[in-house]
């Protein structure tokens, strides 16, 4: 099992920390005083599986279709609904690339846990993937097997975490005139941005690597560590690094956005203004991220007993399906009557057949022209769309029931 990143100043929190020190604070704080609750994730179990299947394929150079139908922390390879062979396979690609292109003996790292408490007591992460050599630099690949989820490794600052943790556990990396070394970093998100993109690269220096952890890093996480002054409303700053935080359920601003949202009515919001309206969508976002951390929270607190009671546990639902024989049967009395007529698969679905199916998606596959407009938080990645003529036809007829009122 692969050792996870469990550290509340580590490398997997890097870009959360640096943002919200409350993350940090009431995590510390939950942790001193016995209350911190880890609350186990369906996604982040088969994150590991998938790690831990990447890992050993690197390891052994084995294509990852070869452990089809084995076992990976609980997840079986290549089964519906639990390892996707092909993000795995693009994640060995990449690191196979990487080792293929060896010019010299070098460090190969996968899955390695650095831990360097003499820099600072929490310092510590995880590196998915790295090899350096004397000559060709140093390359870092972080795997991310999440789907509703992309980030940019510009700029990254668990990235620059890693690399700086490989570079400050070799003495070689740290010597002055290794400052110009290259460091190719890049993240591997194929169930994101799709599986025929080659993985991000950013390309920084030794120097880069370690002049941020000595400006940016190190002072941050050493006045987070020595803070004991009661958390703030200051302190606490929503934004995307809130997705993975610990303690979200204990953020006052997640608490105030949700609140506001349970208790507005539907005659309420649509007499706001477009101020008002403006200042209530702004925390739709942290509404729904506390919503689906309170139902993950409460689903785990009442499996290992607890008692909650404004719920309960019940089956999920299910659709009949056949026994066998079944079909047999029912093509028996109806026929052809029996199937539903033959559809063709859509190139999302055709993708997941076979490295041809991929194939075929994309050389065939394309978007139509838009349908419509719709609305998206700031943070959207779609560029900004303007409504066509229909717009003064609306406008028209707002103004027009106003006079008739």
């Amino acid at each position: 099992m692969i050792e996870l990143e469990h550290s509340p100043l580590g490398g997997s929190g890097a870009h959360r920390f640096i943002n919200c020190e409350a993350s940090f604070l009431l995590q510390r704080e939950q942790i001193e005083d016995g209350q911190f609750e880890d609350v186990p994730s369906e996604f982040a179990a088969l994150g590991t599986a998938a790690h831990e299947l990447g890992a050993e394929a690197i390891a052994t150079a084995i294509e990852p279709y070869e452990f089809l139908g084995e076992e990976f922390n609980g997840y079986k390879v290549g089964w519906e609904g639990e390892i996707n062979l092909d993000a795995v396979q693009i994640y060995f690609n990449a690191c196979m690339k990487i080792l293929a292109a060896r010019q010299e003996p070098g460090r190969l790292l996968i899955e390695n846990t650095i831990k360097l408490p003499n820099v600072h007591p929490l310092y510590k992460g995880t590196v998915d993937f790295g090899w350096w050599g004397k000559l060709q630099g140093v390359f870092l690949r972080d795997y991310k097997n999440g789907e509703g989820i992309g980030v940019s490794v510009v700029n990254n600052e668990q990235m620059l975490y890693y690399a700086s943790l490989l570079i400050m556990s070799e003495p070689f990396l740290q010597e002055p005139a290794q400052r110009e070394m290259p460091v190719n970093l890049g993240i591997v998100q194929p169930n994101f941005y799709g599986i025929f993109e080659e993985p991000e690269i950013w390309i920084v220096t030794v120097g880069f690597v370690r002049d941020w952890l000595h400006n940016e890093l190190l002072p941050r996480m050493n006045a987070l560590y020595a803070r004991r002054e009661p958390v703030t409303d200051d302190d606490h700053v929503p934004g995307e690094h809130c997705q993975f935080c610990p303690v979200l359920l204990s953020c006052i601003k997640m608490q105030r956005a949700f609140r506001t949202y349970a208790d507005a009515s539907e005659d309420f919001v649509t007499l706001l203004t477009n101020e008002e309206l403006d200042e209530l969508y702004e925390q739709r976002e942290h509404a729904r991220r506390f919503m689906k951390v309170l139902e993950t929270t409460v689903h785990h607190r009442m499996m290992t007993g607890g008692k909650i009671t404004s719920a309960k546990l019940v089956e999920k639902q299910t659709a009949r399906v056949w026994k066998p024989g079944g079909v047999a049967a029912i093509q028996a009395a109806f026929g052809e009557k029996a199937f539903a007529p033959r559809k063709e698969l859509s190139p999302a679905a055709i993708e997941k057949l076979s490295s041809r199916g991929k194939e075929l998606a994309l050389e065939y596959g394309y978007k139509p022209d838009s349908a419509g407009l719709v609305v998206a938080p700031l943070t959207d990645r779609r560029p900004e769309a303007k409504p066509a003529g229909n717009a003064g036809v609306f406008a028209a007829h707002a103004a027009a029931a106003i006079e008739d009122f």
